[in-house]
């Protein structure tokens, strides 16, 4: 493993996080973590399970607060924010969860544009057509507005998870596993649609993903996370080119090589 880090040094860079730890307990999950996410770009962390992708990403979101380390989004340390402070930058993220995280009581609409309702004062009439035309985004129909989490399938219920992340045109989007468990047509739809938020609006995306294919051709940047450390980042342009183990391991799908698989996924 010789090239771990070939992120270019003239980027501008929307999130920088250094060193972030993060235990549970006596188990380390996250070992130190150093991650900067280039503004306006579409990157991808991958990983084996277990390696702490979900914990980093939800330290990122503000959900955990990291024992040690500092993360900067638009050069402030939202660690350190409080109360008015820390909520509006929250306001500017855009998050999709790995088990979608869905409001059970109240129907898709108001799942989808339940911050521009709560916090922005949004019309609901106008929240619910904003809502419709997000469910298009995804393959869903109008009719799925009205319905509610427990008579969609998972993932229709995942597809709606997208669609709220996306609302609102998020300067931040964080998605964890958005084309797990669907179908290759909304796959494709997905990652196209996240690819247009990040080109028209301007939006830095960060998604957490275990379809390699969609790693390699979808997105710019590629970070590997291994045992609570990052192992690799680069251009995904330099994917191919790359004597790195562990990356060549996971791309590749080979059951041989550095990677120590775990049987029990972290949180």
């Amino acid at each position: 493993m010789t090239d771990t880090n070939l992120m270019p040094k003239d980027l501008e860079m929307k999130v920088v996080v250094a060193g972030v730890t993060k235990s549970y307990g006596a188990k380390q999950v996250l070992c130190g973590v150093n991650l900067e996410l280039p503004k306006n770009k579409q990157s991808v962390l991958i990983g084996p399970a277990a390696s702490g992708k979900t914990v980093l990403m939800k330290c990122i979101s503000g959900l955990y607060p990291p024992d040690t380390g500092s993360i900067h989004v638009d050069g402030r340390d939202i660690t350190r924010l409080k109360g008015n402070q820390r909520t509006e930058m929250l306001e500017h993220f855009g998050v999709l969860f790995q088990q979608g995280g869905l409001f059970d009581s109240l129907p898709i609409w108001e799942n989808i544009c339940f911050k521009l309702i709560n916090r922005q004062g949004m019309d609901r009439e106008e929240a619910r057509d904003l809502a419709i035309q997000k469910l298009a985004m995804v393959n869903l129909p109008a009719g799925t507005a009205d319905l509610f989490p427990v008579e969609l399938s998972g993932g229709m219920q995942k597809r709606v998870g997208v669609a709220r992340a996306i609302v609102g045109s998020p300067d931040l989007l964080l998605l964890d596993e958005p084309t797990a468990g669907l179908d290759p047509i909304t796959t494709k739809a997905i990652n196209a649609m996240i690819g247009r938020n990040v080109e028209t609006l301007g939006t830095t995306a960060l998604c957490i993903t275990s379809d390699m294919h969609a790693a390699r051709t979808e997105y710019d940047y590629l970070y590997m996370l291994n045992e609570g450390e990052i192992v690799w980042a680069g251009p995904t342009s330099a994917i191919d080119g790359s004597d790195n183990e562990y990356l060549d391991q996971m791309i590749n799908g080979h059951a041989q090589g550095p990677i120590k698989m775990r049987v029990q996924a972290r949180a």
